[in-house]
């Protein structure tokens, strides 16, 4: 089989797994409703969740962010942590220093 009919396939079962989730059919009824197997199905669905996992990059982690006017002198960027740590940056603050500096006080998640 080609990578054409491949993709053909591909894109036949993503639309399965989807009506099936909107129908609010269990599995085996949307199987009976479409001429499907149960086998095909439950292997499609594993198959299709491990391809979407392996082009899936790292979940981006978003953390609520409050913007003031208030600085403290010298400082233009402040990143206050969980806990009420704060870390404070001049203009010249490098982002992979400050990755480094996040990850070893356990920030690890917040990407920047």
């Amino acid at each position: 089989m080609d990578g054409k009919a491949k993709g053909e396939r591909e894109r036949i079962w993503r639309g399965h797994l989807s009506a099936r989730q909107k129908s609010g059919l269990s599995q085996a009824a949307y199987c009976r409703q479409h001429g499907l197997t149960q086998n095909d199905f439950s292997r499609w669905k594993r198959e299709i969740a491990r391809r979407d996992a392996q082009t899936a990059g790292p979940a981006a982690a978003f953390v609520p962010v409050r913007v003031t006017g208030l600085q403290t002198p010298g400082y233009p960027f402040e990143l206050e942590l969980r806990g009420g740590r704060v870390l404070r940056f001049d203009a010249r603050a490098d982002m992979t220093v400050l990755r480094s500096v996040l990850v070893s006080l356990g920030e690890e998640r917040i990407g920047c």
